[in-house]
């Protein structure tokens, strides 16, 4: 669990106090991924801005179309590695991939992005008096890559997404659980382990040079950053009902629902509870190999998405995994609107953001990629509308948005040659 801890840096925030029973319940922002692109004209609605009837995609979130912002015709920029691979790094970043080891297709080996993505921009300000700053979930998101990260704290800095049900569970609600024996010998153990790793990378640093030398400083830094939080969520105390741990579930094919459930259930679970204000769930990865048996599905999806679009039995299943991802996020809407919260619901002071990596498959486009954003994080985002934008615009210019709607002021996200300021008329 600590080396967990150790590479995404969680802590743990906590319920107000009922001092402050009075104040604007705080803003909330989720992150939902699915992979290998859409198929635009079943994706996309149909109709006006406030007057549109929802594609064979999208209908399972016809019960919450009124909470909905649909965003079409937006570029998603990206650069140095493939498809998939600028699609994941650079989708919540805005920013260029580094030169790496990662082979893509027909390109040269790239890296990590070069930039943090929107969740953590967003935790630095609506995330910085919880212990947990934000919490990556996944469903098999397979080998540590590029084309399997997509939240970044920093260049170069990917945050790994907990795949497992059980250690998500353990991570969230077994230090403020264990009795003071046990809490004890989990901060004698963690200790021992930071300051060992301290020692090891003080002994290093005489023998690097300047530029090496800059880079474990602030790896010392962010390892005293996990001492601070982790601290602290040993001291905190739970003011919310904690269901049973979950049952442990093997990492196959046809768990990938039931695991993708269980994670749901902890996010919202974390949510409410005041453990994080910041989340993210990442279903499988780009270029994403599950084939959805539950559907009656033989081929993977990786492979059904490369078929044309002439193969009309192809593109069926196609609509049919999309709108299955659709009823998840419609899972996540619903799970959200189930916690009060002030005179609404956790869901009303949220924004949810579901996800691609690419436009189209098929042909590896980033030109249209499908963003759907659920809630109005407290008012601040009028929903019920489909924007459509001609002429391209950055997906920068996307993000922009996203944070001012979460109460960022910033102008500008990623790289700066990509952004021109806010998504014009989406705020």
């Amino acid at each position: 669990m600590l080396g967990g801890l150790l590479v995404t840096g969680f802590g743990l925030p906590f319920l107000e106090g009922l001092a402050h029973a009075q104040e604007a319940p705080p803003k909330r922002f989720v992150v939902m991924f699915s992979a290998n692109g859409t198929i635009e004209p079943r994706w996309a609605p149909s109709g006006t801005e406030r007057d549109f009837t929802l594609g064979p995609i999208l209908e399972p979130l016809a019960g919450y179309q009124e909470d909905l912002v649909i965003v079409q015709g937006v570029q998603q920029m990206g650069d140095k590695g493939d498809g998939h691979q600028n699609g994941i790094g650079g989708m919540l970043t805005g920013a260029p991939l580094l030169p790496g080891k990662f082979a893509g297709q027909g390109v040269p080996p790239t890296g990590w992005s070069s930039g943090p993505s929107v969740d953590q921009r967003v935790a630095d300000v609506i995330g910085r008096d919880t212990a947990f700053r934000s919490l990556e979930l996944g469903v098999q998101t397979g080998t540590a890559d590029n084309f399997g990260r997509m939240c970044y704290r920093a260049r170069n800095r990917p945050l790994p997404p907990l795949d497992e049900p059980r250690r998500v569970f353990e991570t969230l609600f077994a230090p403020v659980h264990a009795d003071p024996a046990q809490r004890e010998k989990l901060r004698s153990r963690r200790a021992s382990v930071l300051d060992f790793a301290k020692g090891e990378f003080s002994a290093l640093s005489s023998e690097l040079g300047s530029a090496d030398r800059q880079r474990l400083d602030r790896h010392l830094t962010y390892l005293r950053e996990v001492e601070e939080r982790l601290g602290k969520a040993e001291s905190e105390t739970l003011s919310c009902s904690v269901p049973a741990r979950p049952p442990e579930l093997p990492a196959s094919n046809d768990s990938y629902p039931e695991q993708g459930a269980l994670q749901m259930d902890l996010l919202a679970l974390a949510l409410s509870c005041g453990r994080t204000r910041v989340a993210s769930l990442q279903w499988s990865r780009s270029v994403s190999q599950v084939r959805f048996t539950w559907l009656g599905i033989q081929e993977s999806h990786h492979e059904l998405s490369h078929l044309p679009d002439s193969d009309a039995p192809a593109m069926d299943k196609l609509t049919q995994i999309n709108a299955w991802y659709a009823e998840q996020f419609a899972t996540l809407i619903e799970r959200l609107k189930s916690y009060p919260e002030g005179d609404g619901t956790l869901f009303d002071n949220s924004l949810l953001l579901w996800c691609n990596e690419l436009g189209k498959g098929n042909s590896h486009s980033r030109k249209h990629a499908p963003y759907v954003l659920a809630g109005s994080a407290g008012g601040a985002l009028e929903t019920g509308r489909y924007l459509r934008y001609d002429g391209d615009p950055p997906h920068n210019d996307f993000l922009v948005s996203v944070l001012n709607v979460l109460g960022v002021p910033d102008q500008s996200f990623g790289f700066a040659d990509w952004c021109n300021g806010p998504l014009s008329g989406m705020v």
